[in-house]
């Protein structure tokens, strides 16, 4: 496979030799090395063979000794091709506009993704960006992205991560906030551990520190829990203050109110659909549509954006966006306690289990309906971790006084 490639790019003829001294042809082919490949003798004085560009160009120069005639019958390989397309210059300006392209496409930026949390300001952040060279059409190779890292972590204190990752002709921004941690106490500080809510005591479980209550007791919010005095284990031994820790798990109860309207409107869609088409050239807009757009008052409004790539981190610096909107109408709709009953409990169970670190195992539930409104009323039973650590201002008792000599009768 290999070698018929090789013989495509030097180039082959076939060739007809005709003439009475045919074996006279072959010797002088012999003789100067000339390879005949594929030779097919269809007469007494008739053949055909294939032969390189090269070789029938020195059989040229011979041929006054053969007594034959050649005549060329198909021309085959690269030199013939690039001979047929020379003057074809509309092609070969293509291929060169197409090679510029590619180049322009792989050393460019032509997408630009973002993942920014919420918390932080995208639009800032991104505006900063464009403002350091990071924006659509600047070459790879200006972007410094450890410098315009550390840029940024100093500018904005409140981002604990940001990254520039470059794929292809894609770049895709991500940046985390940083999340507040709570204060933590000193180590070496004395603390105890005091309860955050009422409730039952289920299980004590005491890392450091002296448990005050045991399974069973009943506890109000701040009470003391695990306490950061230490008696003494031995006779004769001393107070100690610890930095208590530990978990206390205990029964609680939660209550939670909600009312929701019962009156309220319906989206009811028309059926009718507009749709809007834009062109963006790298971070250029252009409107295929006269005005502004529509109002959204009465519509929902889909935005899709529609890129031209060749593989997913090599991207076209051109990109179709289609807004589709499709129109409704508000009609009033009346509904009852029952019919909001489930959705009003599912959300009341949800804030209730997301501000506590343990699981709810029972719930009562009352729905009526008061002057048009639904109104719950909720009573959770739960199984939590109720223990918080807080400064313990505990002191060593003083040592009772050692008495001198003997008692006096």
């Amino acid at each position: 496979m290999i070698g018929r490639f090789l013989l495509l790019a030097r180039g082959q003829v076939r060739v007809r030799v005709t003439g009475a001294s045919l074996p006279r042809f072959l010797n002088v082919c012999a003789q100067n090395t000339i390879t005949l490949r594929q030779m097919k003798r269809t007469a007494w004085n008739e053949l055909y063979a294939t032969l390189s560009v090269a070789d029938f160009r020195i059989l040229r120069g011979k041929m006054g000794r053969t007594g034959c005639r050649v005549h060329i019958v198909r021309r085959r390989g690269a030199p013939f091709v690039a001979s047929r397309l020379r003057t074809r210059y509309a092609l070969w300006g293509g291929l060169l506009a197409a090679v510029l392209l590619c180049w322009v496409l792989c050393t460019h930026i032509w997408a630009i993704e973002q993942h920014i949390d919420a918390a932080l300001p995208q639009a800032e952040i991104m505006q900063q960006l464009d403002e350091l060279g990071v924006h659509i059409g600047v070459r790879r190779s200006a972007i410094d992205v450890t410098q315009i890292r550390w840029s940024m972590l100093r500018r904005y204190p409140e981002i604990r991560f940001i990254a520039l990752n470059i794929e292809g002709n894609r770049l895709t921004v991500e940046a985390r906030a940083a999340t507040p941690h709570e204060e933590l106490l000193d180590q070496q500080a004395v603390t105890r551990v005091v309860a955050a809510r009422d409730g039952v005591v289920r299980t004590v479980r005491a890392q450091e520190g002296q448990p005050a209550v045991q399974a069973g007791d009943a506890v109000a919010a701040g009470d003391t829990l695990i306490s950061g005095l230490v008696p003494p284990t031995m006779e004769g031994g001393e107070y100690r203050l610890v930095h208590a820790r530990g978990e206390i798990e205990a029964y609680t109860s939660h209550q939670k109110a909600a009312i929701r309207a019962l009156t309220d409107e319906k989206k009811t869609y028309t059926g009718k659909v507009r749709c809007q088409y834009a062109l963006v050239f790298g971070n250029k807009r252009l409107n295929l549509y006269i005005g502004s757009g529509i109002s959204a008052g009465t519509c929902d409004k889909i935005v899709e954006t529609k890129e031209l790539w060749l593989s997913e981190s090599v991207v076209f610096p051109i990109s179709l966006i289609v807004q589709r909107y499709m129109f409704y109408e508000r009609t009033p709709r009346t509904q009852t306690a029952d019919e909001v009953r489930v959705d009003m409990i599912a959300r009341a169970l949800g804030q209730i289990a997301e501000g506590m670190d343990g699981t709810i195992t029972a719930h009562r539930e009352r729905v009526t309906e008061q002057n048009g409104a639904a109104v719950l009323e909720l009573s959770a039973d739960a199984m939590e971790q109720i223990g918080v650590q807080a400064l313990d201002d505990s002191t060593i008792p003083e040592a009772p006084p050692e008495k001198n000599g003997e008692e006096e009768d």
